[in-house]
């Protein structure tokens, strides 16, 4: 199993636990509610060892919701929406429950690499909004 499906195997439950949808992989669309995961990099060394390296998986959550251009609570709904996930990613770390990189990789941490979801974009046309998660894992990894 790639990084990139652990990864899956493991946002994936959340996911249809929040919305009910599948994972979008590496790809967007502007339907209200889908999350997409979208990667940024993979097997970055944050330091080198000498058959092995610490390591980081980069990735970011989109979510586009429906927004409001009134004075409606729509968009608050969709910002605490997306802080919902950040606080499972909290949350996943702090139980120490990660996802399995395999048995060469021992992984340290996963967080979020900002305290609030940015608002990414609004398309006027769909009256969408995409809400994006920083997020990394990081992990030890022995040489091959």
């Amino acid at each position: 199993m790639t990084k990139h499906e652990a990864m899956i195997e493991y946002v994936e439950p959340k996911v249809n636990e929040l919305i009910g949808k599948t994972l979008l992989f590496n790809f967007t669309n502007d339907s209200p509610g889908s999350i997409s995961f979208l990667t940024n990099y993979s097997g970055k060394v944050v330091k080198k060892y000498v058959r092995a390296a610490d390591k980081q998986y980069g990735f970011t959550i989109l979510l586009t919701w429906p927004f409001s251009e009134e004075t409606d609570s729509l968009n608050v709904e969709a910002m605490n929406f997306a802080q919902e996930f950040m606080e499972w990613i909290d949350q996943q770390n702090g139980e120490q429950n990660y996802p399995d990189f395999g048995e060469q990789c021992q992984v340290k941490k996963i967080e979020n690499l900002q305290n609030m979801p940015n608002l990414a974009s609004i398309n006027w046309e769909t009256m969408t909004a995409q809400y994006m998660i920083q997020c990394r894992v990081l992990y030890f990894e022995k040489g091959r």
